[in-house]
């Protein structure tokens, strides 16, 4: 689903969950979480793991195959999917040929509908005794990122640059999402179809990323984006207006998963789901009618007010880090499409052109900023 803006005003005059004045009200709910005995069963798990997963631990792409029975896989699509069986198998970094089972089945919302994606997002789901001593090591669910449509080339680059979304914020903060390139080769166990070969990417589980964060995933609606850290929610609206992305919302929870520390009162505010920003401008993204631009390539910014100094300390940071962010697309292999990379590049050269320009970030970011509550 992807009308945030709408989803968001809904919500916001919504009864909330505790009494009181806004930012008490978020609070004190935090803070009763905080002190459950859930929580604290979690704390001391969390103290004896390195979260130090082999799968993350390298950019390089990972050859994989996919073996299961393609069409009952697929077409499974209703509000609850099944798993089915699934054969895993790559080569070790020692050369050997490891294989795994698993299951497998179909996820997501908007990707998820046969209308918009004929090859959808899928969820891997591994047995831990399986998978000791391997790649998948730690890992239980993982989300697989797919290419949505097998027979246009178009859709690969797309996949390609979601990818390149998360790894720049990642870049600037280690409160994201890690992801791994997999290369994967899919197998009908049925032989109804021809393998066919593409690149797709994989999320990290939510909840190892809580973890990995030192917290836990809390569903809590109706938060404000000045009760999260306040640093991270400025870098995050900065980030998502640099990428062209307004499909997000921190109180709706819209593409945002909110981590609490443990023993902390303030989450931080973590994106996912980058496919609708302008700088990949996919065939079916569309931008809310409420927010008024004609189409996703048209920046908007979608941050809170802050001072001026805010904003250019922010823009500092961000130029600390440009070249890093254009090696990555630079280097990425496999390479973008030459007509891809120039198009992604000189998206990006808008937004340092515009931050960079006091009179230009002004008019665009500083003046554009929200103050609804």
């Amino acid at each position: 689903m992807h009308n945030s803006t709408e989803m968001e005003n809904r919500q916001m005059r919504s009864v909330p969950l505790c009494p009181g004045g806004w930012k008490l009200i978020v609070l004190l709910c935090f803070l009763s979480a905080t002190f459950s005995p859930e929580i604290k069963a979690q704390e001391n798990e969390a103290a004896d793991s390195s979260y130090s997963y082999p799968l993350f631990e390298s950019d390089e792409a990972l050859e994989i195959t996919m073996e299961m029975d393609m069409r009952r896989v697929l077409r499974d699509r209703g509000d609850e999917t099944d798993y089915h069986p699934l054969l895993v198998t790559w080569n070790s970094e020692d050369g050997e040929v490891r294989q795994v089972e698993a299951r497998v089945k179909v996820r997501g919302n908007f990707r998820r509908q046969r209308e918009n994606c004929r090859f959808p997002p899928l969820r891997m789901r591994f047995e831990k005794e399986t998978v000791e001593g391997t790649v998948f090591e730690g890992q239980k669910k993982l989300k697989l990122v797919t290419h949505c449509q097998t027979r246009r080339s178009q859709y690969q680059q797309y996949v390609l640059q979601e990818y390149l979304i998360y790894r720049a914020y990642s870049l600037l903060t280690d409160k994201s999402f890690r992801v791994r390139l997999v290369k994967v080769t899919y197998v009908d166990s049925e032989k109804r179809d021809e393998p066919f070969t593409r690149y797709n990417f994989i999320l990290e589980d939510e909840d190892k990323m809580a973890e990995r964060l030192g917290g836990r995933i809390v569903e809590v609606e109706n938060v404000h984006p000045d009760v999260t850290d306040y640093d991270l929610s400025n870098r995050l609206a900065i980030f998502q207006y640099m990428m062209g992305n307004t499909d997000w919302s921190i109180p709706a929870l819209h593409n945002i998963k909110l981590v609490l520390p443990i023993g902390g009162q303030t989450p931080y505010a973590i994106p996912y789901d980058f496919d609708w920003s302008g700088i990949i401008n996919t065939r079916y993204a569309e931008p809310n009618p409420i927010l008024n631009i004609r189409t996703v390539r048209q920046r908007l910014f979608r941050g809170f007010c802050r001072s001026p100094e805010v904003f250019r300390a922010e823009f500092s940071f961000f130029n600390r880090h440009k070249s890093a962010i254009y090696a990555l697309y630079r280097d990425l292999t496999p390479p973008l499409e030459q007509d891809e990379f120039e198009q992604a590049t000189e998206y990006l050269d808008d937004f340092y052109a515009i931050i960079n320009d006091p009179d230009e970030a002004e008019d665009e970011i500083i003046d554009e900023c929200r103050t609804d509550r």
